[in-house]
């Protein structure tokens, strides 16, 4: 599933990439058409919220789950609080660098509908959607029995709305939130899948704490 979700993700890549010389026009046509329609169904009310989720909705709902599930959630909890990090960790510099490879550019703007801080760096893929894609994988794939999974499916609809604010705040296109998904999940699944090893650490971190008087 991992290598399914990269490949994917690579392939989506070169299609709208135009430094690799592989644009499908086709491609660019949906994905700016589907764009555009989101983009242009700014409504007042929401337009706030869309931001705050936008700006917010990454760093400091995922960073007070990280929290949560360390503190509140047993040690099962922290297991997946350090699988979330580790997923993290890894995403996070290669959204960097596979935007630096692509490099494509951010929607243009010619009406500034909603003010966001302008982005100086490249589009694919959608950091944030990469983010939030782990982590709402991990919980629904490690956080479901019961009670649990509510609060998972709660945090994969967060993470579907951040990823819907980035394409409705003109900072990203359609395919750049999909191809940060598709990116988001296959490193969580690789992660997940190799979490394994950290059992015999937690068991020992675990066993220290309760001799510990």
């Amino acid at each position: 599933m991992s290598i399914i979700c990269v490949a994917i993700f690579i392939i989506i890549g070169i299609t709208v990439s135009p430094k690799l010389g592989y644009q499908l026009p086709s491609v660019i046509n949906f994905d700016e058409s589907i764009s555009s329609l989101i983009y242009h169904s700014h409504y007042e009310p929401i337009d706030d919220f869309m931001i705050l989720l936008s700006n917010y909705g990454r760093e400091i709902v995922w960073l007070g789950v990280i929290v949560f599930m360390s503190i509140f959630a047993g040690w099962k909890g922290k297991k997946i609080a350090v699988i979330i990090i580790i997923s993290f960790l890894i995403i996070i510099p290669l959204n960097t660098v596979f935007k630096n490879f692509f490099e494509r550019n951010r929607p243009p703007v010619e009406k500034q509908e909603i003010h966001v801080p302008e982005k100086t760096d490249f589009a694919y893929p959608s950091g944030h959607a990469s983010i939030v894609a782990a982590g709402a994988v991990i919980l629904i794939i490690l956080y479901r029995r019961e009670r649990e999974l509510i609060f998972s499916i709660a945090l994969a609809f967060e993470a579907g709305l951040v990823c819907l604010s980035r394409i409705y705040v003109g900072e990203h296109y359609f395919l750049d939130v999909i191809g940060g998904v598709l990116l988001g999940a296959g490193i969580c699944v690789l992660t997940i899948s190799l979490s394994r090893y950290l059992d015999p650490i937690m068991t020992g971190v675990r066993k220290r704490i309760q001799k510990e008087p």
